[in-house]
């Protein structure tokens, strides 16, 4: 099956304080705010006019994830295959500006995609402010309760790749064309977003990070480590809307579809295993727990 979608897009908010959660992802993760529109702040971390945007709203939501098309040609097919299988289309207008076309749709299981032509290059490459300079918004992972129904999806509606699984179906990694080895990951819950997640340069951008949440007066959910699925190393912070960040640095880039064959890793107490951290370290008991739900269907209209 060939690849419709290119590489992860944007993720998309409403929060009650845009501004303060928009200085929080420069601060620590260097992101440069490129602009606002109304009450919504626009960050980016490279070229593009934006990845996160961050609406002022009455609650805390994930409004959309973005997941960047090949082209015009790919958001028409993928249009066609959600009419298809008869999924709510929620509109066929982009969220925000910088966008030439798109489609914005919602899954059964709570979360809601938005299929987009790529976003505008429009930005310097690099910027003056603080924070550890991510390169790129890397992944999302989903909760979501019945993965191999959502794999389906992923999979039929978006061409999207098994890169890997837990024995159990317990956890799922799927990639793009760009060849990382997930841009979107599952994982047990009810329709959440439990965390997204930046690529950086160095280790040293890392440590950066854990010391400007203690300025904070915060600190790591867990981490540093390196997973096993992906080989990323990584470490996780909980931003001021509950929903949490990776950072990540070195992900696995599968370079050839036709010769890759999804690994399968078993979930177990025993470190010999190290499915999720090969150096050791299990994620404390309320990794999971932190998570930010989609917005009700009504307020994802076009708000650029």
């Amino acid at each position: 099956m060939s690849h419709l979608i290119r590489q992860m897009g944007f993720v998309a908010f409403t929060t009650p304080d845009p501004d303060g959660s928009a200085r929080d992802l420069a601060d620590l993760v260097g992101l440069k705010i490129t602009g606002r529109r109304g009450d919504t702040v626009f960050l980016s971390s490279n070229e593009r006019r934006w990845e996160v945007a961050l609406t002022r709203g009455g609650s805390r939501a994930t409004l959309a994830i973005g997941l960047e098309a090949s082209d015009a040609a790919a958001v028409d097919e993928i249009g066609r295959r959600v009419r298809s299988e008869g999924l709510e289309i929620l509109d066929d207008r982009p969220l925000h500006d910088g966008i030439e076309r798109a489609i914005r749709f919602a899954t059964p299981w709570g979360p809601i995609f938005e299929v987009h032509t790529p976003v505008a290059r429009d930005q310097a490459q690099r910027h003056i402010g603080p924070g550890a300079r991510a390169k790129r918004i890397e992944h999302v992972n989903l909760k979501v309760p019945d993965r191999l129904a959502f794999s389906d999806l992923l999979v039929k509606l978006l061409g999207m790749e098994l890169s890997d699984r837990t024995g159990g179906d317990e956890f799922r990694w799927f990639r793009a064309a760009d060849g990382y080895h997930h841009t979107v990951a599952l994982c047990p819950g009810d329709g959440e977003l439990h965390h997204y997640a930046f690529d950086f340069h160095a280790l040293e951008d890392l440590a950066g990070i854990a010391d400007g949440l203690v300025l904070k007066n915060r600190s790591l959910l867990w981490g540093p480590g390196r997973h096993g699925a992906g080989g990323n190393v990584f470490q996780y912070y909980v931003d001021p809307n509950g929903c949490v960040v990776e950072m990540s640095v070195g992900m696995d880039r599968i370079d050839n579809d036709l010769l890759y064959e999804p690994r399968s890793w078993t979930i177990s107490p025993s470190l010999a295993d190290r499915w999720i951290n090969l150096w050791g370290s299990p994620p404390p008991a309320t990794f999971i727990d932190p998570a930010l739900g989609f917005a009700k269907q009504a307020d994802t209209a076009n708000v650029a």
